[in-house]
């Protein structure tokens, strides 16, 4: 039996490889009959945690107006857990343990309105180091841009998977993303990035 973080990777996984549509937009519209996915990052990854694991999506959603959660209130919810807090979430704050299925997640220094708050997305595999000590990260996700090795061809968005690289700190925590190989994204930048993992309700 599939493990619940395996379970979420596994349809985040299938719409990626599935849709007949898609493009990044905040207004959100998905339909899954006909494999429309056009979304956001938050808005894909609050589907597909709503369709797969709804009892912890919902702690999340409680924290944001509606409709969904944005980028920013993944990250300050994933970085307020603590060993204690319950409802099925826990922190994992050195990148080399993020698995399959755990959510990564940063927010912008400035939040403003009608603007991106960050970005979030569902880890695809185990991230791998390189000798310099950076990692990549395999990332399905909703983007306005792509990654590296990335499933999405140039100009297009929306819903596809590819590789996000991250500089660590001396504790192994990530600091800094390089989103993917386009002039306006291909610096690193240093933001606060979280990760989270779902864990069996108590």
């Amino acid at each position: 039996m599939p493990t619940l973080p395996e379970q979420i990777a596994a349809q985040a996984e299938y719409i990626v490889n599935n849709h007949t549509e898609t493009q990044y937009t905040h207004a959100e519209h998905i339909v899954v009959a006909t494999g429309v996915y056009d979304c956001d990052c938050s808005e894909f990854v609050g589907f597909v945690l709503e369709q797969i694991a709804p009892d912890h999506y919902a702690p999340i959603a409680a924290t944001a107006p509606p409709p969904r959660p944005l980028a920013f209130d993944y990250f300050t919810f994933f970085s307020n857990l603590t060993p204690e807090s319950a409802g099925g979430w826990s922190r994992i704050d050195a990148l080399r343990d993020a698995l399959r299925g755990d959510i990564i997640a940063w927010r912008a220094p400035e939040i403003e309105p009608r603007q991106n708050t960050g970005h979030c997305f569902f880890v695809a595999e185990t991230p791998v180091v390189d000798d310099s000590g950076s990692f990549a990260v395999r990332a399905y996700d909703s983007a306005a841009a792509p990654h590296f090795d990335d499933t999405r061809a140039p100009g297009e968005t929306g819903v596809g998977t590819g590789f996000i690289n991250f500089k660590v700190d001396g504790e192994g925590r990530p600091l800094a993303f390089q989103f993917g190989p386009a002039p306006d994204t291909d610096s690193f930048v240093s933001w606060e990035i979280a990760i989270g993992r779902v864990e069996p309700l108590s």
